[in-house]
């Protein structure tokens, strides 16, 4: 099975190109088709707004949410945790499957973006902030899997695993052997 990217808007290149360092087959979501060959997904960072829009009209995301909840893993960084999250955007819903609320933009705009050294499973570096989404709370069956000094930058439910930085940026070995592990092998899904 291939790893799905959402490639609606925002930084699926960047995805593509780690899944490319850790020799993982892949398949770029446009449509709901392409989920049919997907053992695993990416919702990257980008605009929420924007592809909230662009897919509404061909029930995309009510395909992807069923996909998720099968149990396959999911990983969204920025953008795509605010998919993930239950809060609405301008009124629209998202796809409300982890139990976290996020502040969109919480540590600013576009020229407020930053790096910060995050301790990410059992890990430390530094990471993009890009317009950055912020985890206010979380839910009780939300584990926080990366912490930036004492905020909570990272956190997974069972399959499903939000970052508000960008790893896919750096590409340092140890985010590449966490994903393999993640997409490729499932061995850290509901594990950390």
């Amino acid at each position: 099975m291939k790893t799905g990217i959402l490639a609606l808007q925002g930084s699926f290149q960047e995805h593509l190109e780690s899944l490319k360092l850790i020799e993982r087959d892949f398949i770029l979501i446009r449509t709901v088709d392409d989920l049919e060959e997907v053992g695993s997904i990416i919702l990257p960072g980008g605009e929420s707004t924007s592809m909230i829009k662009i897919q509404e009209n061909n029930d995309l995301f009510n395909h992807l949410k069923i996909k998720i909840l099968t149990g396959i893993p999911t990983l969204g960084t920025c953008a795509g945790l605010i998919l993930l999250a239950k809060n609405s955007i301008l009124g629209k819903s998202t796809l409300n499957i982890l139990d976290c609320d996020i502040e969109r933009n919480g540590y600013g705009r576009q020229n407020q973006s930053f790096e910060g050294k995050v301790q990410f499973n059992n890990f430390n570096d530094n990471y993009c902030f890009i317009r950055a989404p912020k985890i206010t709370s979380v839910g009780s069956g939300v584990k926080v899997i990366a912490k930036m000094e004492d905020e909570i930058v990272g956190v997974q439910s069972n399959n499903i695993v939000g970052l508000t930085f960008h790893p896919e940026l750096n590409n340092e070995q140890n985010y590449l052997n966490w994903l393999d592990n993640f997409v490729m092998k499932g061995l850290n899904v509901g594990a950390l």
